[in-house]
């Protein structure tokens, strides 16, 4: 008996055989029941595939499942370790703030205010947010954050079904799925449980949907059919992580050209079209909005601290995997072009493109940039190790169909004819062998994980004297190079609460929550110190505002790109700390001086200071004594709080602001050029500098200043250039002005003036979504704040929706609209199927 869903026609020979299933056993209806059985009536190939299937996709998912501690996910503590324990803050700001009405918004908790999901990812907050009607906000975060791990393997196979590879293909994918889950080879790039635990969840959940899509459409150019889970697929893995948004793109544009066709060509355009429009609201925004998100200045790879070469890159993995994997790879690419199998071959292009990509894209993306070249080894990766077990299947068919060849050989030398069932022989022992490569080769590579996780039935360690060893009969190898991912699965999990020094990290919260209520809630700037990870990741005091209900905010925040005084906040906290990371390259870092330090916390509006270190702690101390602006108002354990002088949110100018002309090329290094320099040179600017306002306003050309020019553009020791006013600065002064009642909410800034006409500067981030009531502007400043000039005298500024947005939530209504028409209009088709078959 044929599975029905075996390819027929011109698709025919895409693939050898799926699933094919013998039905040489047919039930005899004589023969009395003896309760339920699902299988009477299954012939014995058909019994292989399904037992060969459930064990495969079991196994894989079962050791993906245990590997992130399911026990640990269903406690109720709140997730650290890494990036991860910062995303905690993203779906309860989403939960608290923006929801029911709004996917994105604006938040003052990190930085000095921040677009949020605006450029990061909402899609999985969704589902935490859902999750957390029923389970605790730990658990479900938790359940979202493994849920891309604990589905890849069962995504893996789908694809492997849906693009119609033949048994047993598809079944070997799912644990082509696991061991891309327990590649150590990275930890974060994307994909793998090392990156996922380092906080890349998103991407893993975004990876799961993107083979789903991948699977959707491939079947979808055959058949005509499937456009709706198709598009559905397709926006989930866009709109859950960018970089998977890339993979999405590219794969699915070459799986068009390899289906070259004017009916297949409808088909997509129309099914990829739809998810372009499911995906509008979060994609439009992104992309037009780009050019106000903070370039970390990641350097590509290699040769700049993570690879030494693209060898390196591409074959990360000791060199007889890499050969193996590599080996069968090919082979595997080479039986796909030979038996034209378009999905087969769509795994090797797109493989050699992402290849082409990671060096093409060295320097990241063309006009977004915004790029780190390794994170597209991920596809390379999974198309690589796809085609490495197709490989192992292909040899093993193709030995099986030597040997035959040679046997009917000598039958015809030796009878002059092949036997009539010749090739029924040939068909199950192909079938057998098969199934066998699929079963040996899974096995191996259980037994391969289970070495290196040291985790096999009967395996011991024991330790002689010479280090401890780790044996499984007579294998043995050291115990120290045991993975390490399943472990730190357990340090997330545990949570906060399950660190040593929480009541430590309690404490100091508390202490700032209590500082929040009694002098008023505002900004934090905590010191950047290594020795914060004894909380459960060095990010732990990010979650300040969320411990604190919005009270007492973060300086520093987890979503870099998306803030633009990003670079701001990094120049003052590596002046406030003994050893920051400075992670934004080629800023001009001054370190561990606090009398600078300070005039920047009071610019981007700072106003408190945490310090920890007996250094940074001794040298904040001397400057109180001095008068330089700091003021001892608590302590914590190691923890040693000041408020700092001068640092309101909404203060009068006293200098009218000049509007500098604009200069080509990237704006966004042209504004960062303005900002650190107008930060970091106050006796060069005699006036606040802007990039637009009044016509009254003087114009001013700048320059870059060559003597102080550090580096060539591309250069390891390259800074950012600084600029000089090339213009005499015409200072105008301006009235004095009161400020009063003024109001902090989270996407709105208000307050009281006692004269209108002068300008007033507004310490939160500039952003083109700000409206303004009662007053001109807001126009964008120095370093990257807002300006304002009051018509009357009560000002209202609020966050909303742009006309972008505005126009990208109604493609989305559009693309929701055309998915039920399809849906409908498929439903109806099936219906007439179903009714009349002849139509088939």
């Amino acid at each position: 008996m044929t599975n029905p869903e075996a390819p027929v026609g011109p698709e025919a020979n895409q693939s050898e055989s799926v699933d094919i299933v013998a039905d040489s056993d047919p039930p005899n209806d004589s023969t009395p029941l003896r309760g339920w059985n699902p299988f009477i009536g299954w012939g014995r190939q058909r019994l292989i595939v399904f037992w060969v299937r459930v064990v495969l996709v079991g196994i894989s998912t079962i050791v993906a499942v245990k590997v992130v501690q399911p026990s640990m996910v269903f406690e109720d503590t709140t997730p650290t370790g890494g990036d991860m324990g910062a995303h905690v803050w993203g779906p309860a700001y989403l939960r608290d703030n923006l929801l029911p009405w709004r996917l994105s918004g604006w938040s003052m908790d990190w930085y000095s205010g921040l677009p949020v999901y605006r450029f990061y990812m909402v899609v999985p907050a969704i589902f935490i947010v859902l999750l957390n009607v029923v389970l605790p906000y730990g658990v479900a975060f938790k359940i979202v954050a493994v849920a891309g791990v604990v589905t890849l393997p069962v995504c893996c196979w789908a694809f492997g079904r849906l693009a119609r590879f033949a048994y047993p293909i598809p079944e070997v994918f799912a644990v082509v799925g696991l061991v891309y889950l327990l590649d150590e080879s990275y930890t974060i790039y994307g994909g793998n449980v090392a990156s996922t635990m380092a906080g890349e969840f998103s991407f893993s959940i975004s990876l799961s949907f993107a083979m789903l899509a991948f699977g959707y459409f491939a079947r979808g150019l055959q058949t005509g059919k499937h456009r709706v889970a198709a598009a559905v697929f397709m926006a989930l893995a866009v709109l859950s992580h960018g970089i998977v948004a890339i993979y999405v793109a590219v794969g699915l544009l070459l799986m068009a050209f390899l289906s070259i066709d004017r009916t297949k060509w409808r088909w997509f355009v129309t099914t990829a079209g739809t998810g372009a429009l499911l995906s509008a609201f979060w994609i439009l925004p992104f992309l037009l909005n780009h050019a106000y998100m903070t370039d970390m200045k990641y350097k590509g790879e290699p040769g700049n601290g993570s690879f030494t070469s693209y060898w390196g890159m591409f074959f990360a993995l000791p060199p007889f995997w890499n050969f193996v994997i590599l080996t069968l790879a090919i082979i595997g690419f080479a039986a796909m072009a030979a038996k034209r199998n378009t999905s087969g071959v769509w795994l090797g292009v797109t493989g050699l493109t992402f290849a082409a990509f990671v060096y093409l894209f060295n320097d990241s993306l063309p006009v977004i940039g915004l790029l780190w070249n390794p994170r597209l080894l991920p596809m390379l990766n999974m198309c690589r190790y796809l085609l490495a077990a197709i490989g192992v299947v292909e040899l093993v068919a193709a030995i099986v169909r030597l040997v035959d060849l040679e046997e009917l050989t000598a039958r015809l030398r030796r009878d002059g004819e092949a036997p009539a069932l010749l090739e029924e022989h040939h068909e199950s022992r192909m079938f057998n062998a098969r199934t066998g490569a699929a079963i040996v080769g899974s096995l191996l590579v259980f037994i391969t994980l289970g070495w290196r996780f040291q985790v096999l039935p009967f395996g011991s360690v024991t330790d002689e004297g010479q280090g401890a060893e780790y044996n499984w009969g007579p294998f043995e190898g050291p115990a120290g190079s045991k993975g390490f991912v399943d472990g730190w699965a357990r340090w997330n999990f545990s949570g906060y609460e399950g660190r040593a020094s929480y009541g430590e990290y309690h404490d100091l919260v508390q202490t700032m929550k209590g500082l929040g209520e009694s002098r008023g809630c505002g900004r934090a700037l905590w010191e950047n110190y290594e020795g914060n990870d004894k909380y459960g990741t060095t990010m732990a005091l990010m979650l300040l505002p969320f411990w604190t209900d919005g009270c007492v905010g973060s300086s520093e925040g987890l979503f870099f790109e998306a803030a633009g005084t990003t670079p701001y906040h990094f120049l003052a906290a590596g002046a406030m700390s003994k050893q920051s990371s400075n992670p934004v390259r080629e800023l001009r870092y001054v370190n561990n001086n606090p009398s600078i330090g300070v005039s920047y916390m009071r610019e981007l509006g700072i106003r408190y200071y945490m310090a920890v270190t007996p250094e940074a702690i001794s040298k904040a101390d001397e400057l109180e004594l001095a008068g330089g602006g700091l003021a001892t108002i608590a302590t914590s354990g190691p923890w040693k709080v000041y408020e700092v002088a001068e640092s309101e949110i909404v203060v009068p100018l006293d200098t009218q602001p000049v509007v500098i002309e604009g200069r080509s090329g990237d704006q966004r290094e042209r504004w960062l050029e303005l900002g650190s320099s107008w930060l970091q040179n106050r006796s060069d600017w005699l006036a606040l500098p802007a990039a637009d306002g009044p016509a009254n306003w003087q114009r001013v050309v700048v320059d870059i200043d060559a003597v102080r020019r550090e580096g060539e553009p591309g250069s390891d020791a390259r800074k950012v250039d600084v600029v000089v006013p090339a213009d005499a600065i015409e200072v105008v002064d301006l009235d004095e002005v009161t400020v009063s009642n003024v109001d902090i909410g989270q996407q709105s800034v208000s307050f009281d003036v006692d004269q209108v006409g002068v300008p007033v500067l507004v310490r939160v981030s500039f952003f083109p979504n700000w409206n303004v009531a009662g007053a001109e502007g807001p126009y964008r400043v120095a370093p990257n704040m807002m300006v304002v000039i009051p018509t009357s005298t009560s000002v209202s500024m609020s966050f909303e929706p742009s006309i972008v947005d505005r126009l990208a939530y109604g493609l989305t209504a559009v693309g929701i609209g055309v998915t039920v028409v399809i849906f409908r209009r498929d439903r109806r088709a099936n219906r007439q199927v179903m009714v009349d078959p002849s139509t088939t």
